[in-house]
């Protein structure tokens, strides 16, 4: 007996991420019945909202400290764009456009987005999926110990390269698809980002010259966010989300989290100075690492198989078996889906 659902699916699809909610609603809009499976506590992934405490006042923030926006060229996702501006999911946010290619954040969070694409999906998060096999024509998906989660006729992985490649090392699984996840992995590459507030009311103004997004070429920080300043947040405080360099991120990837926060913390302190003649006194949440943080494109190893790549995603029909994620492309929100 599944101990999660004793629904056989159409569709299981293995991460709640952008890739894996976008993939859910469209195939429930099209009349399937599709489970998703989350090893986290929440939908999101990389586009999840995190609650950090920052060192001083032990005071708890909400921040986007993965994916803080996505932009979108011409017609892209025109229609969902829309639908989601309707509903109220997501807001424009003018600061992060770029030549021919609009900004939209999540509102109030990023993962706002893939809560509202999950809704009427069956979701189990809190579940690892570590194995799949198929006995004709069900695939089974099993945890660590090899007990079934559940079962479906059609399984589609979204999770990054790395894991994605772990699950199709399945004796059911096309071997290409296995290769291309490995490609991916290989290249894919760790980023840190740390949230950083400023407590201290009467230093908000030299925040008021710098730019609310801040993308240059810095040996340490790639990008300063102002996340207390997109749509719908409610802050008391003005919050920073820094992401750092990817190389630098590379060759700091193992050391402490207290050393990497600290250095990022000075070189944003010097960004300030730079630009507004102030250093001000600020707090700081302890940085996060994203171990699967920047994927690239792994390109085409596929031969002889049936696939669609045109929206980043694999299929093999004969056994129903398909792989959708940013890995396969740009590694970007909108690749994703």
């Amino acid at each position: 007996m599944n101990p999660l659902s004793n629904t056989l699916y159409d569709v299981a699809i293995i991460g709640a991420g952008i890739a894996g909610t976008y993939c859910a609603n469209a195939l429930q809009q099209a009349g399937y019945q599709v489970c998703l499976l989350e090893k986290g506590r929440g939908t999101g992934g990389r586009a999840s909202s995190r609650r950090l405490t920052v060192q001083e006042g032990e005071v708890q923030q909400s921040c986007d400290l993965g994916a803080p926006f996505f932009n979108v060229e011409g017609g892209q996702l025109a229609n969902d764009i829309q639908q989601w501006l309707a509903d109220g999911v997501i807001e424009p946010w003018p600061a992060a456009n770029k030549p021919n290619s609009l900004a939209y954040t999540g509102v109030p969070s990023m993962s706002a987005l893939t809560r509202y694409l999950s809704q009427h999906i069956d979701t189990f998060t809190q579940q690892r999926v570590s194995h799949i096999d198929r006995t004709e024509p069900i695939w089974s998906l099993r945890s660590d110990t090899y007990k079934t989660l559940i079962q479906a006729k059609r399984v589609i992985i979204t999770a990054p390269a790395a894991q994605s490649a772990q699950l199709l090392t399945s004796a059911d699984a096309p071997a290409s698809f296995l290769q291309q996840a490995h490609l991916a992995s290989h290249q894919c590459r760790a980023q840190w980002a740390v949230m950083v507030s400023d407590n201290n009311s009467s230093s908000e103004y030299s925040f008021k010259n710098l730019p609310n997004l801040l993308e240059q070429k810095h040996p340490l920080l790639a990008k300063v966010i102002c996340d207390s300043a997109k749509p719908a947040r409610a802050a008391s405080v003005t919050r920073w989300v820094l992401q750092a360099d990817i190389d630098w991120s590379e060759a700091h990837k193992d050391d402490d989290a207290e050393s990497v926060g600290q250095a990022m913390l000075a070189a944003f302190k010097s960004i300030v100075l730079a630009q507004t003649g102030v250093s001000p006194e600020l707090a700081i949440a302890t940085p996060h690492l994203w171990r699967l943080g920047r994927h690239q494109a792994s390109g085409n190893a596929l031969d002889n198989i049936e696939e669609q790549q045109a929206s980043a995603m694999l299929w093999h029909k004969e056994s129903g078996l398909g792989v959708a994620s940013d890995w396969l492309s740009a590694g970007t929100v909108v690749s994703a889906i």
